[in-house]
């Protein structure tokens, strides 16, 4: 359903629906970093230098591999954190004589850790790439 509002299209959409998109999206950008940080990795071992027993790897690549090996722990972090809460959460419903089958309201506050996380390793990878890895293949690759 279309409702006009000002000059623009507006799109009516059920609350839980925005909810599922934003799930959804969250789910494939926490994909992307996970790919743009293995990656940065693979990037990092692609440039490296020097002899095979002792490889150098250029500084803007060691810094924005530190990064992206961050950004890997966060997201193990977010997942793990996510998983004790909603496990205590459940367990303390469950204690209380709540059913499988009944509806609870739980506290947003739930979810704040995880979604600092979800940006904090979003932000760690985008950092990584804008001020090492892109500086470093621009002075690589800058034409002479």
């Amino acid at each position: 359903m279309e409702l006009r509002h000002s000059s623009s299209l507006v799109t009516a959409m059920k609350l839980g629906d925005i909810r599922d998109a934003y799930e959804a999206l969250s789910a494939k950008a926490s994909e992307i970093v996970r790919q743009l940080s293995l990656a940065g990795v693979a990037l990092v071992w692609l440039f490296r230098s020097g002899r095979p027993g002792s490889p150098e790897v250029a500084l803007p690549l060691v810094r924005g591999a530190l990064f992206f090996f961050l950004a890997l722990v966060l997201d193990f972090l977010q997942y793990l954190s996510g998983t004790m809460i909603w496990h205590v959460y459940f367990r303390r419903k469950e204690n209380q004589g709540v059913k499988l089958e009944d509806e609870v309201s739980a506290a947003v506050q739930l979810s704040w850790p995880t979604w600092i996380i979800f940006y904090a390793k979003s932000l760690t990878v985008l950092f990584a790439y804008s001020w090492y890895v892109i500086p470093f293949l621009a002075s690589r690759f800058a034409w002479k």
